[in-house]
């Protein structure tokens, strides 16, 4: 049916429904469905069908300020149906459930995109149609299937058929929304699942909650006792400032924190997230200062960088203190880890939250996401969203990310806020932890340290509306019933609907935790369910430390993990926030949709995700080289080394261990006897650890295995750092320009290679063959050695591969069309599998090569032109 997009429609005849995509499946329930309904034809002749579930109700409240300036541009994301949907959501169960012979083999990102992501035809086939429209398309990240549009408001509102209206929501912010569902060709009608960015009546909200100060008791709760009697735990330790904070306002120190739930016994253990990385999501800037402050008084030097989606957010650049607090409180509970913030604008399209957490698992470098912002569940998010949102969060789940969530301060009235109208006092929970794949974390009141005595966090626990909601510093945990989503079956029977949160920790902002915000005058002590995310985000990274398999959607695993043991029963209270749900939900022995399983005992709760004390992790080496033989005892730093059974410095074999403790190993170093250069690693009972930048050892160096080397086109050789000269082809008459060079092992020899695949060896590199008397369709552009220096590998620009030596074929791109040449390639640690590089930043995975990120969606400068493994 075509509209007339003054606003009103054309008569219609009836339409029969039809259920074309059902992409939200949980344990083969569905969730929200997208449907399209028939329609008549078009004046073109064309059949459309009409997306069912995307038109959003317009509450009161909301002011209609006419149609969208037709000249506007807009964002959108058009959501494609995929590989295989249903195949997903079964792979994820398999995936995360303990017991199955999948659990924790989880997929790359490649391999995701190969068997979950849109095909080739699928994308082509859209944006051919959306681009003969008028719209503009690019070109959706590896995997992902989101398709972004861009368009003027008038194109937009005629392709998808429906008129655009400019509304006004409390508060004064001006966004838009559609006013009839938006119609596809019905050729399309099973390709595309929604389209995203059409309305937006609803923002992110954070989860912070501020200390109520003595002076200002509102309410019937006693807003500040004494201060704090934990102990001071093991890990970081405050400075001062931050001690006092957390004493005088009540509250706690992270420390005090990490000592009352078991967290410092992890660090005892030396597992403190080495080698992992935190993904935060946040919807405000924050001041890099702040976050200094924070990581000195608490001798922290946690690496902090952002990336940016779809723009810089608006507002002061230091934010609300949301952004801050979380990265705060990751890093003292992940002390050795990453930070990757994830920002975003918080428009009210959408369609921002969903790039962003797009992006995240476009990029799969975060193996733990943790957000403090969210949306209530009933607040217009439209189906299509709502389903695409989904879509992200499995993938994630089947690469192996933990997502965590907040799951809101406004009890168990999510979208109940200060100025909410009467009506907003409905049952209802927070979006994306109300997600079956989302692991949601719930808030509880803990007086001077008593894990024990923890009760239900509601600062206005049986109060009417009035005084007490209304002071914002009071809040309650959120918790309850998805109205969208059905329950997981790894939930407890007793409810149809998913049931949040999962676990809870202290989160009472009247006994609060100390964090650094300079705009609220420096240390103050801090509430809300936002506190939680991050810390049990830090949490889990330190258990994923050192290990092949990280936590993925660890919901599963919690609730068959579930006993006294793991965690801290809480049986009092309520999150009844308004006191108008005949106090609902309230706590009871057991799992209950308040405070989900208790708070956890992370020293026991570690041993039941990852067994014993973890699998074995290095920080860092006493001394990086040594002679040949006889070398003497080294010290060996991580975690989870009490129980190691082995050493081993790769070619090299294996070291003596000499004396052990949790976080280091004493040992003495094999004798080679010639040069070489390896990766140390440990072996325990759980495995071993996995290789990094700072378990290299060089024998026969005084210094270590970092150099390098630049060669040259006509094969002249330029050595620095700890790098040798072992001979060029400088002075040599070459058929064809040399493209690339690979070392050997002990980094006393190498190979170059000739575009025509001529190979030239030298020092201890050995010619085990070349390419250079076949004809090949595309020219050689780069090489890599296998670990042992037995074999290498050959890459074309079309990606086709040639293997010499012991070096083994895994997977090529020579039969796939590539938007760029590729230009370069290197080879996993182990040898087991290799990456290749396009000139735009592409990157292709093949054997046990995991997919780290790469430039493919990014507008770069100049062509990318090499790599090489870190």
């Amino acid at each position: 049916m075509r509209r007339d997009h003054s606003g009103s429609a054309a008569p219609a005849p009836a339409r029969s429904v039809v259920i074309w995509s059902a992409l939200a499946l949980c344990a083969g329930v569905l969730g929200p469905v997208v449907a399209a309904s028939t329609a008549a034809a078009a004046p073109n002749g064309v059949t459309r069908v009409a997306l069912q579930g995307d038109l959003p109700t317009i509450p009161s409240g909301v002011s209609r300020l006419g149609a969208v300036p037709g000249s506007q541009t807009l964002h959108l994301d058009v959501s494609l149906l995929g590989q295989n949907p249903s195949g997903l959501t079964a792979e994820v169960t398999a995936l995360s459930t303990p017991g199955s012979p999948q659990y924790h083999h989880y997929l790359t990102a490649a391999q995701f995109a190969a068997t979950y992501g849109p095909s080739t035809a699928e994308v082509q086939q859209v944006s051919a149609s959306l681009r003969a429209e008028g719209l503009t398309v690019g070109t959706p990240t590896s995997g992902s299937t989101l398709l972004p549009v861009s368009g003027t408001a008038h194109t937009v509102s005629a392709v998808f058929d429906t008129p655009l209206e400019s509304v006004r929501l409390p508060g004064h912010v001006t966004s838009m929304v559609n006013t009839a569902e938006p119609e596809v060709p019905a050729a399309l009608a099973g390709v595309i699942t929604g389209v995203v960015g059409l309305s937006g009546l609803s923002q992110e909200h954070s989860m912070l909650a501020r200390h109520a100060r003595p002076s200002l008791t509102i309410g019937p709760t006693s807003v500040v006792t004494s201060a704090s009697t934990s102990g001071a735990g093991v890990g970081p330790q405050p400075c001062a400032a931050a001690a006092t904070a957390a004493a005088d306002e009540g509250g706690y120190t992270s420390t005090q924190l990490a000592g009352d739930y078991g967290l410092s016994q992890l660090f005892a253990q030396g597992r403190t997230g080495i080698g992992q990385t935190i993904g935060i999501v946040e919807f405000e800037q924050f001041s890099s200062a702040d976050v200094a402050t924070f990581e000195t008084c608490y001798g922290l030097s946690n690496p902090v960088s952002v990336v940016t989606v779809d723009g810089t957010p608006s507002g002061l650049a230091a934010g609300s203190g949301e952004a801050a607090l979380d990265i705060e409180m990751a890093t003292v509970n992940a002390p050795s880890s990453s930070i990757i913030v994830y920002e975003a604008p918080n428009e009210t399209s959408d369609g921002t939250a969903l790039d962003l957490y797009n992006r995240i698992a476009s990029d799969d470098l975060a193996k733990v996401v943790t957000t403090s912002w969210g949306e209530c569940e009933q607040d217009n998010i439209p189906s299509s969203a709502a389903s695409a949102e989904n879509v992200v969060f499995e993938r994630m789940a089947a690469q192996g990310q933990t997502m965590l969530a907040a799951s809101g301060d406004s009890g168990s009235e999510d979208c109940y806020n200060a100025s909410s109208a009467p009506s907003a006092t409905v049952l209802a929970v927070d979006d994306p932890g109300s997600q079956p794949d989302v692991l949601s974390v719930g808030g509880t009141s803990m007086v001077n340290g008593s894990v024990a005595g923890q009760s239900v966090w509601n600062n206005c626990e049986g109060s009417a509306p009035g005084n007490c909601q209304q002071y914002g510093g009071n809040g309650a945990t959120g918790g309850g019933y998805s109205s969208v989503w059905p329950k997981p079956m790894w939930q407890p029977a007793g409810h149809s609907a998913r049931a949040v949160p999962d676990l809870s920790s202290s989160a009472d902002p009247a006994h609060g935790v100390a964090f650094y915000f300079a705009r609220d005058g420096g240390w103050s002590s801090i509430g809300g369910t936002s506190i939680v995310s991050p810390e049990i985000g830090g949490f889990l990274a330190d258990v994923n430390q050192g290990c092949n398999a990280t936590a993925g959607l660890v919901g599963p695993t919690l609730y068959a993990a579930d006993n006294a043991a793991d965690f801290t029963d809480v049986t009092t209270g309520n999150n009844d926030f308004t006191g108008t749900n005949d106090g609902s939900y309230a706590a009871t022995t057991g799992y209950d949709p308040v405070s989900g399983l208790g708070t956890p005992e992370y020293q026991n709760l570690g041993i039941a995700l990852e067994g014993a004390d973890g699998c074995p992790s290095l920080a860092g080496l006493s001394a990086y080289s040594g002679p040949v033989s006889g070398a003497g005892p080294i010290t060996l730093t991580g975690g989870g080394l009490a129980d190691a059974s082995a050493i081993t410095f790769g070619a090299a074999g294996a070291g003596t261990i000499v004396s052990r403790t949790e976080t280091s190993l004493t040992v003495v170093p094999p004798s080679p006897g010639h040069a070489l250069c390896v990766d140390v690693t440990v072996t325990n009972p759980q495995g071993t650890s996995a290789a990094s930048m700072e378990d290299t050892f060089a024998f026969g160096s005084s210094g270590s295995c970092n150099g390098y080397r630049f060669v040259a086109s006509d094969g002249g050789i330029f050595d620095f750092g700890s790098a040798t000269f072992e001979g060029s082809t400088g002075n040599l008459a070459l058929k064809a320009p040399i493209v690339g060079m690979a070392t050997t092992p002990d980094g006393n020899g190498y190979w170059l290679v000739a575009s025509d695949g001529g190979i030239f060896t030298f020092g201890d590199a050995a010619f085990y063959g070349s390419t250079g008397a076949i004809h090949l369709n595309q020219p050689i552009v780069g090489m890599a050695s296998t670990p042992d220096g037995a074999g290498y590998w050959l890459v074309a620009s079309d990606g086709g591969i040639f293997t010499f030596g012991d070096a083994i074929y895994y997977g090529s791109t020579g039969a796939i069309h590539l938007n760029q040449p590729i230009v370069g390639m290197a080879a996993t640690p182990d040898g087991t599998g290799y990456w290749l590089v396009a000139s735009d930043g592409g990157i292709f995975t093949f054997g046990d090569a995991p997919f780290l990120g790469s430039t493919g969606g990014v507008a770069l400068n100049k062509p990318i032109v090499a790599m090489g493994a870190g």
